[in-house]
C-alpha cells in the first residue's frame, strides 16, 4: 500500500509540474517525502490529508484512485474518514463516525481525538468530564508534530478553553519555536489558523488577569504575512496590545472601526 499510494502522489505531483520540496508544502520534511513516493515511508492519516488539501487534491478521486489500485481498507478506515469529515465540516457524519470508533478497538489516543473532535463541532468542549479533558491534554503534549498538522492547530484553536495559562503559555513557546519568526512563509491556512490560535490565547491573558503573557503572542503573530485576508487578525491584535497598554483611546477607535464595518459580531467578544 505504501508503495501504491507513493505512485499516485508522485503522478499528481509530476502533473502539476511541482518539485518534491514544492508538494511537501512544510507539512512534512522534504526528505521524509521522497521515501513516501519511493514507498518507504508511510504518510499518517493527519499529513495525507493536509497533504491533498495544500495541494488541492480532490479527496474523494484521490482515495477512488488508491482503491482502484489495490484492494485496500485505506478509504473506509474510521480514522482517515473522521478527518475528512472535519475538514468537511460534515457535524452529522463526525457523530456517527465518533460513536463508530468510540465503539471499536482503536487505540485510546485515537478514541480521544475522535471524541475532541465531536465536542468542538457540537460547541460543547466545556461540557467534557475532567477525566476527558485530562486525557486529551495529554494526547497534545505527547504528540511531536502537532504544531505542523492543520488539523491538530484547528482543534487546539478550538480547545483553549480546557487549558490553563501556564499550559496554553507552553503551548505558544512552541509555536513559537516551530515557525521561527517565518510565519509569513507558511500557507494561508496555516497562518489564518496561528493567528487565531493567538487571538483566543490573548483572550485567555485577559481572562486570568496576567497582560505580561500575551507577549509571546504578539512575538508569533506579528510575523503574519501582510495581507488583506489576515488583515483582521491584525486590527483585532492591535486592539489587545492596546487594551493591555491601558490605552482606551485606541481601543475606542478600533472598535468603531468594527461597528462600523458591521463587524460587532467581533467587538462583542472583546474585553
Amino acid at each position: 500500500m505504501n508503495k501504491k499510494m507513493g505512485e499516485i502522489l508522485k503522478k499528481i505531483r509530476i502533473e502539476k509540474k511541482l518539485t518534491q520540496s514544492e508538494f511537501a508544502h512544510n507539512v512534512i520534511s522534504e526528505s521524509f517525502y521522497s521515501k513516501v513516493e519511493r514507498g518507504k515511508n508511510e504518510l499518517n492519516a493527519v499529513d495525507l490529508l493536509n497533504l491533498l488539501q495544500v495541494n488541492n487534491i480532490n479527496k474523494e478521486d484521490f482515495f477512488a484512485q488508491l482503491n482502484s489500485k489495490s484492494n485496500n481498507d485505506l478509504q473506509r478506515d474510521l480514522k482517515v474518514q473522521l478527518l475528512n469529515a472535519y475538514s468537511l465540516g460534515d457535524k452529522e457524519k463526525i457523530n456517527t463516525l465518533n460513536k463508530q470508533i468510540q465503539n471499536s478497538d482503536y487505540h485510546t489516543n485515537i478514541k480521544i481525538s475522535s471524541l475532541l473532535i465531536e465536542a468542538v463541532v457540537n460547541n460543547r468542549v466545556e461540557e467534557l468530564t475532567y477525566k476527558e479533558k485530562n486525557q486529551i491534554k495529554r494526547s497534545f503534549f505527547e504528540a511531536d508534530d502537532w504544531t505542523r498538522n492543520i488539523t491538530t492547530l484547528q482543534l487546539l484553536c478550538n480547545s483553549m478553553v480546557i487549558f490553563n495559562l501556564d499550559e496554553l503559555v507552553l503551548f505558544m513557546k512552541n509555536l513559537e519555536h516551530a515557525y521561527e519568526g517565518k510565519l509569513d512563509k507558511y500557507s494561508f491556512d496555516v497562518q489564518r489558523i496561528i493567528a487565531a490560535i493567538c487571538i483566543n490565547y490573548f483572550h485567555n491573558c485577559y481572562v486570568y488577569s496576567d497582560f505580561k503573557k500575551a507577549d509571546i503572542g504578539f512575538k508569533i503573530i506579528d510575523h503574519l504575512a501582510k495581507i488583506p485576508d489576515l488583515g483582521i487578525y491584525i486590527i483585532v491584535t492591535n486592539f489587545y496590545r492596546s487594551f493591555f497598554n491601558n490605552d482606551k483611546e485606541n481601543c475606542k477607535k478600533i472598535t468603531d472601526f468594527l461597528n462600523e464595518n458591521d463587524l460587532e459580531e467581533i467587538t462583542s467578544r472583546l474585553p
